[in-house]
């Protein structure tokens, strides 16, 4: 009895020891707990980044502008992976079984280098390259492979490793936790086959952009939508949340990485012709010179086949110049037949090349009657002449696109005239800007209209032809078309606040 009564003790004893190794071997996990619930509530910010605008400090700082240190807080979630790494390296390397003998598991050990290791980058990456965001969540996407093979791991080899039957074991609880885990990510992000667009926040311009010796005077806001591939949970908060509009995506969509590129692209551009147009307007430099007509694409069957290329840039016809596609269609119409052959001057790269084209027929367009043609496709091709230096605030959030352009040459106009151009009015507004100075249409106008909305503006200013989808999405403001920059410099002389 009393040998039965040990041999009890001895079990029980043993039973607790393990009970306590098994907790102090999984007390590391919750470290990855706390990293990813910090990932999931990220996601869910991003996606409604927008609610908590029009923010504003006491010392102007826009909503917009605190986000960018705010992303600063993703740097917590490798910190608690890379610690919780850490804690279970060292336990499991100290942790010893009966008669002394170490419990290791070496797949462990190198998993949890591993998951070390790209933690640790992960932290100095997000520290150090805030910008480049998209690198940075591809590390922490590597680190949560690492971390649920770690769970995976630890929980198949517990057994073996406590001595208490051997082998291996469904790792139930860490499934558990992958399943529940990816459930959320995907109801958060999982793509689907649609686009998702929704309102977005105010910019003050006077912020964004700066010119060498110039002094920002009024207040002019441009406005950004949100616009990406739709997730699951955008049709609970379009349930919730005004202004949501889904459309299907088309099959032919380029990938995100070329979206990109074209949208930083556009934005590059829409800042140079502000730049310029504003230079100008203010007798700093020439403005936008037109250089002539940009060819953007040659029909399979047209005359110029091989002759002249995508890129090349026709300054003269017939040794006339040409510096606009205006010109271009006008010599085409009054002074060459089809058939006719023309000798082309084309700047080619930095080179300049004549060619002996011949013309086919075109078939009357609008108000052009037929007439001699190439069969290509062209645009002007224009010269930004900005003589002063311009400064921008790079926004985590605006990532690119033109739909700013307007508003930056007013807010570039404005800190170039003494005393600005607002005339003490609040303003906001959207549409690009075109080389001539005209304002072009954009899209998302009634999540723009909401928007601004929001905020105090006095006076929104869109493109003539989105006037009335933006009264419809926000009636009680104050919405102004315009067809030209021009147009709105006379409309703020006109009405001044009182």
């Amino acid at each position: 009895m009393e040998r039965l009564n040990i041999r009890c003790w001895v079990f029980f004893l043993n039973v607790i020891s393990q009970g306590s190794w098994c907790l102090r071997m999984i007390r590391h996990a919750r470290y990855y707990l706390f990293g990813m619930i910090i990932v999931l509530l990220f996601v869910l910010a991003a996606e409604l980044i927008w609610l908590p605008a029009p923010l504003r400090t006491s010392s102007g700082m826009l909503w917009i502008d605190m986000i960018d240190e705010l992303l600063y807080g993703l740097a917590i979630i490798p910190l608690f992976w890379g610690f919780g790494a850490l804690t279970g390296i060292r336990r499991l390397w100290s942790d010893r079984g009966s008669y002394g003998r170490p419990r290791r598991s070496w797949m462990l050990l190198l998993i949890r280098g591993l998951l070390l290791a790209v933690s640790a980058a992960g932290l100095l990456f997000l520290l150090m390259k805030p910008d480049e965001l998209i690198i940075g969540l591809g590390v922490l996407g590597v680190a949560l492979l690492l971390l649920f093979a770690d769970l995976i791991w630890s929980d198949t080899v517990y057994r073996r490793l406590v001595g208490t039957g051997g082998g291996l074991r469904w790792p139930w609880r860490s499934l558990a936790w992958l399943l529940v885990t990816a459930a959320l990510f995907g109801c958060l992000a999982y793509p689907t086959n649609y686009n998702v667009t929704y309102p977005g926040l105010t910019m003050a311009m006077n912020r964004y952009a700066h010119v060498d010796g110039g002094k920002p005077e009024g207040s002019i806001s441009g406005v950004l939508v949100f616009e990406r591939i739709a997730v699951p949970a955008d049709w609970l908060y379009a349930k919730l949340l005004p202004k949501y509009s889904f459309e299907k995506r088309s099959k032919d969509e380029p990938p995100l990485t070329e979206s990109y590129s074209e949208v930083v692209q556009m934005k590059q551009g829409a800042d140079d012709v502000a730049g310029a147009i504003a230079m100008g307007k203010a007798g700093i430099g020439k403005g936008i010179e037109l250089t002539g007509a940009r060819v953007l694409a040659i029909a399979d069957n047209a005359p110029a086949k091989s002759l002249i290329k995508a890129g090349d840039v026709i300054i003269a016809l017939n040794g006339k110049s040409i510096s606009n596609m205006t010109e271009l269609t006008d010599y085409m119409v009054n002074q060459v037949k089809p058939g006719d052959r023309v000798e082309v001057t084309l700047r080619r790269g930095q080179e300049t090349v004549k060619v002996q084209v011949p013309t086919g027929e075109a078939e009357a367009a609008g108000d052009l009657p037929k007439r001699a043609a190439f069969g290509i496709g062209a645009q002007n091709d224009w010269h930004a002449d900005i003589p002063r230096q311009i400064e921008y605030r790079h926004y985590i959030a605006h990532i690119g696109g033109p739909s700013h352009g307007a508003m930056l040459t007013l807010a570039l106009i404005d800190q170039l005239t003494p005393g600005g151009v607002t005339h003490g009015v609040r303003v906001a507004g959207t549409g690009t800007i075109e080389p001539d100075g005209s304002i072009g249409l954009v899209g998302g106008i009634p999540q723009k209209a909401y928007a601004v909305s929001r905020t105090d503006a006095d006076v929104f200013f869109v493109p003539v032809a989105s006037l009335e989808e933006a009264k419809a999405a926000a009636p009680g403001l104050n919405i102004v078309p315009v067809k030209t920059i021009d147009e709105v410099l006379d409309w703020l002389k006109a009405h001044p606040r009182a």
